[in-house]
């Protein structure tokens, strides 16, 4: 289980780096054509879509891999014992929070499909393709967050102080997935 969330969390950031990387694309691309005085009909669209798609789907494996802002400096200050509850707490709260913008997104998602929602500007399309990067990505944020939960309750109190997120004993990877 623990290498094929990994691998989620690792495609997800893959898809995350094409957005980028297209959105590099469109950029040049877009700045090559006004020199030569044409444009590139949607490009400011385009962009502004890639750019939230490789924001959404870069959340997961930015959670999971601890380069998100945490609350480290409060709870490193506090004892072992009392660290681990502070994190946990802190960790239910933040899938309620994160649980609750699925929802949002989804509703939102949800009614743009339901009512024929088109985009505005050069590209005219469905309103839900473009926010689907949005939604998957907060999905798989609070998949990351749910696992990192799962980790932190099955570890020691010294585990959890010492902000580790290895997996708990008996968790090793040895490839029999």
């Amino acid at each position: 289980m623990r290498r094929w969330l990994d691998g989620l969390y690792d495609a997800s950031l893959a898809v995350a780096g094409i957005f980028l990387i297209g959105m590099f694309a469109v950029m040049v691309g877009e700045a090559v054509m006004r020199t030569s005085g044409s444009f590139l009909s949607g490009a400011s669209e385009l962009v502004g879509w890639f750019s939230a798609a490789a924001g959404f789907l870069a959340l997961p494996a930015t959670f999971i891999r601890g380069e998100m802002v945490r609350v480290s400096l409060l709870t490193d200050r506090l004892s072992p014992r009392v660290r681990k509850p502070v994190l946990i707490g802190c960790a239910l709260l933040a899938i309620a929070f994160t649980a609750y913008m699925l929802w949002a997104v989804a509703s939102y998602l949800w009614s743009s499909y339901r009512f024929g929602e088109m985009t505005q500007g050069m590209i005219y399309i469905p309103a839900w393709v473009p926010q689907l990067s949005f939604l998957v990505g907060v999905a798989l944020l609070l998949v990351s967050m749910i696992d990192m939960l799962t980790r932190l309750l099955l570890q020691t109190a010294d585990a959890a102080a010492s902000g580790t997120a290895a997996p708990p004993p008996g968790d090793a990877d040895t490839g029999n997935d």
